[in-house]
């Protein structure tokens, strides 16, 4: 049986284990044929911008860019973006503005929660 997984980013790309904890979990539900979706607020923003050039380790946005094209859904919180000074143009195809209203109506539908964030 289908769950629906929500997982929450809030931290940056390289800061912490988050954002490879969370591209781990989202795989790994997607290849079970679980719905999944991210929402990125506050720095988690950052995973999600185009053409980082991490070195020794895997690039988040290319990590996120393979999932999203397996089904991941992205849903990155609108204020942040502006607070952060990230225009649509710098962020991944499929991943969409969103706001907490979303995220509401997205963890209330949601099977699972897991919150990554510091």
């Amino acid at each position: 049986m289908s769950k629906t997984i929500t997982i929450l980013l809030s931290t940056t790309p390289y800061s912490f284990e988050n954002t490879h904890t969370a591209a781990r979990i989202a795989e790994a539900a997607l290849a079970k044929g679980h719905e999944v979706t991210i929402f990125a607020s506050g720095d988690g923003v950052h995973n999600f911008t185009k053409d980082q050039k991490a070195k020794g380790i895997p690039n988040a946005s290319d990590v996120f860019s393979k999932l999203i094209e397996k089904g991941l859904s992205v849903e990155l919180c609108g204020t942040c973006l502006v607070f952060r000074g990230i225009k649509e143009d710098m962020f991944l195809e499929g991943a969409n503005p969103s706001t907490l209203k979303k995220l509401f109506e997205i963890t209330k539908k949601s099977n699972v929660f897991i919150n990554l964030g510091m």
